[in-house]
């Protein structure tokens, strides 16, 4: 096992070193850097390279096609990731160079992209590999795709839409996806394994206020900031309603007897004790936003100089939304709460995708390797309060099966995703391609 992982420590240490940033204008996308990424893979998987059906659809999307022997009668299998990484920030806050995949002395290997989420292509590649070596072939078809601009929610051109058109436009569908996700970590002794069945909707909206600006050396009692300042505090005191959705139900019953005190107690009926439970969901952020669809200012704008009374005062909110809540449902409550005189407009936004099943085959197959791989473990399915490229592919998977999950070991010793000194244990790289070797092996004759 040892020498296996040395391996995948070499091939994400070489994907790591790679810089592939997204940018939120599409014209700045540095495709340079994702064909170095795309050489530097067909170097580290010929078996991957040499057998399977590689195209590269938008400025740099992979895709591969594993072509089956149709024995099977499942739909094929997809397994995403996003090669893309957020910027490093200020390379004096880290603690080894952003880009050198530093394995230090006590196996943590540091870089941007380590976690957020090179190591899943790593895993997803590497068991692939693996399984033509021993020259296996899935009984129905598997395919990968690797989108290059997730970190901004997909923005312009987003490369996953490409992808999922161009297999609509082929007539392909899925009887499971499986993304990025987390996997399996120790609760108590207990090993546990989050699989997300759904995530969030995603909203940036634009609040503006016009005034007729001036000198600021005679400011009027209210100029068009101020009022725009006291519009968000209004905003702020008047969020979304709280509400309980069935993943949400799901996820906190299986997390019940591992919830001390009193929270655990409600956990184990959410339902019934729903006017309890939500008083402390709404004082603890981390709970918050599992019950309520969240707005938060991010970013405001005035004028262009200090002595210049704002002309055009403009602030702009990031939104996630439950499921079950839309885009308009949030834009009526926006004027519902907001006096007339500020304006919004929606710069960007989705709907949350479908909610995936826990009683599908594809579901029932995750716990299954899991549970062989880590005998005791419990299942919590949960929600996703960001964002993955998964939701593009929701319509093409008639069996709702679309999960983020890893299936690796989720050590403590890794984090710091989208941070500086990002890092992950480099130790237990194998488990998760061990899940992969197991899906790829398995899915074809899962019923």
């Amino acid at each position: 096992m040892k020498e296996k992982n040395d391996l995948y420590i070499e091939h994400l240490k070489g994907m790591v070193q790679i810089p592939t940033v997204s940018s939120a204008d599409p014209d700045k996308t540095r495709v340079d850097d994702f064909k170095a990424l795309h050489a530097y893979l067909e170097k580290a998987y010929p078996l991957v390279h040499q057998h399977l059906e590689k195209e590269v659809w938008g400025k740099a999307a992979l895709v591969f096609h594993w072509k089956g022997t149709g024995k099977s009668k499942n739909l094929p299998l997809l397994l995403i990731a996003h090669q893309d990484v957020v910027p490093e920030g200020d390379h004096a806050m880290w603690k080894y160079p952003p880009f050198s995949g530093h394995v230090d002395e006590e196996g943590i290997m540091w870089g941007r992209g380590t976690t957020d989420c090179k190591c899943h292509i790593q895993a997803e590649l590497d068991a692939v590999e693996q399984l033509l070596s021993e020259g296996f072939t899935p009984s129905c078809d598997i395919y990968l795709a690797f989108g290059y601009n997730e970190e901004i929610m997909g923005g312009p051109g987003a490369a996953c839409q490409i992808v999922a058109d161009e297999f609509k436009a082929r007539g392909i569908q899925f009887g499971m996806v499986i993304d990025e996700g987390p996997g399996v970590s120790m609760v108590d002794g207990v090993p546990v394994a989050i699989i997300r069945t759904c995530e969030k909707g995603y909203a940036d909206h634009e609040f503006y206020v016009d005034d007729k600006g001036g000198h600021a050396a005679m400011p009027p009692e209210h100029n068009a900031l101020g009022k725009l300042g006291e519009a968000m505090w209004t905003l702020e005191e008047n969020p979304m309603p709280l509400k309980l959705c069935a993943p949400v139900i799901e996820m906190m019953k299986a997390q019940a007897d591992s919830t001390p005190g009193r929270l655990g107690e409600l956990y184990r009926d959410p339902e019934a004790n729903w006017e309890e439970l939500k008083e402390l969901c709404a004082k603890t952020p981390s709970l918050n936003t599992y019950v309520r669809t969240t707005t938060t200012p991010t970013m405001a704008k005035g004028s262009d100089q200090a002595n210049i009374l704002p002309e055009h005062a403009s602030i702009v909110t990031n939104s996630r939304l439950l499921p079950g809540d839309t885009l308009d449902d949030l834009m009526a409550h926006f004027k519902a709460v907001l006096p007339d005189y500020v304006g919004v407009r929606l710069i960007k936004g989705h709907n949350a995708p479908k909610i995936s099943s826990t009683e599908s085959v594809g579901y029932r197959l995750i716990c299954k390797i899991t549970e062989d791989l880590n005998p005791g473990v419990k299942f919590v399915p949960a929600m996703v309060y960001g964002g993955t490229d998964s939701r593009y592919y929701c319509d093409l998977t008639p069996t709702d099966s679309v999960y983020r999950y890893g299936g690796g070991i989720q050590s403590p010793r890794s984090g710091g995703a989208h941070a500086v000194n990002e890092h992950i244990d480099a130790t237990t790289l194998y488990g998760e391609v061990e899940f992969f070797v197991r899906v790829c092996r398995e899915y074809g004759d899962a019923e």
